[in-house]
């Protein structure tokens, strides 16, 4: 057929895109199971009885939130001109 391209060989090798994805899905399991013990927190005016996991999600949370506001506090500190 002229006129088209000859088909491309086809990809052989490694697949690092799959084993990354499993690696990471190993990660998040082990997470999950090494992490099921429960703590005792003391909040501000309570206290909970909740899973590591809960925790480090919940910290994870409170980081993001705060990075977030820090960033746009001080983009509007700089638009100011401060």
């Amino acid at each position: 057929m002229e006129g088209q391209p000859p088909p491309s060989p086809e990809k052989k090798g490694t697949p690092w895109t799959l084993i990354g994805l499993a690696a990471v899905g190993l990660y998040a399991l082990l997470l999950v199971l090494l992490n099921d013990e429960k703590v005792n927190v003391d909040f501000l005016f309570f206290s909970a009885s909740i899973r590591k996991l809960t925790l480090i999600i919940l910290c994870l949370a409170l980081g993001f939130v705060g990075g977030l506001l820090f960033d746009r506090w001080r983009a509007r500190r700089r638009a100011s001109g401060e």
